[in-house]
C-alpha cells in the first residue's frame, strides 16, 4: 500500500512538474513572439518614416570619408546619421533600455540641438531632425525606439576607434 501511494504520488508530481515546464516553455515562446512583433513593428516604422533620411548602417571608414567631405565644405551624401551610429551614440549616454527609449520617443517628437546627443560634426553635417514623432502614435514611437535599441550591437567606442572623436558625455 505504501509503495503504491509513493508510486502514485511520484507519478502525480511528475505530471505537475511536466505541465509547469510546458507552461514555462509556452510562456517563453509567447514572450519571444511578442518581442518579434514589436521589433517588426519598429522596423516597419523605420522603413516608412525614418528611412527617407536615415540609412541602416554605414561602416566607420565611410563615416570618416563623409566627415572629411564636410570639413572641405562639401555636402554629405546622407541626409542624416545612419541608424547603427545613432543607436551606438545613444547607448553611450543611456545604458539602460528604458532611459534610451524615453529619450528617443521624446527627441523624435520634440528635437532640438540643446537636447541632442550628436557630435558637433553631426549637427554641422545634418542639422536638427524634423519632429517626425508628432505624426506617430505612442505605440509606433515605442516600437521604433525598442527596435533602435535592440537591432544594433555597435559600441560607440568601437565605432569611433582610432578617430579623433571626443567621447565626453554632456
Amino acid at each position: 500500500m505504501v509503495k503504491k501511494f509513493i508510486f502514485l504520488s511520484s507519478l502525480t508530481l511528475s505530471f505537475v512538474l511536466m505541465s509547469c515546464n510546458t507552461q514555462a516553455k509556452e510562456d517563453n515562446v509567447s514572450k519571444l513572439k511578442k518581442e518579434e512583433v514589436v521589433l517588426q513593428k519598429g522596423y516597419e516604422v523605420y522603413k516608412n518614416v525614418c528611412s527617407s533620411c536615415h540609412i541602416l548602417k554605414v561602416d566607420r571608414e565611410k563615416m570618416r570619408e563623409m566627415r572629411r567631405m564636410v570639413m572641405m565644405g562639401k555636402k554629405p551624401p546622407l541626409k542624416a546619421p545612419p541608424m547603427n551610429e545613432v543607436s551606438a551614440r545613444l547607448k553611450f549616454f543611456f545604458e539602460d533600455e528604458k532611459s534610451f527609449k524615453e529619450f528617443v520617443k521624446d527627441y523624435i517628437t520634440n528635437p532640438s540641438r540643446e537636447k541632442g546627443k550628436c557630435m558637433p560634426m553631426a549637427f554641422k553635417m545634418f542639422g536638427v531632425m524634423p519632429p517626425i514623432g508628432k505624426g506617430l502614435t505612442e505605440e509606433q514611437k515605442e516600437a521604433v525606439a525598442t527596435w533602435l535599441y535592440r537591432a544594433f550591437n555597435d559600441k560607440w567606442e568601437d565605432f569611433h576607434k582610432g578617430g579623433r572623436c571626443k567621447m565626453m558625455k554632456r
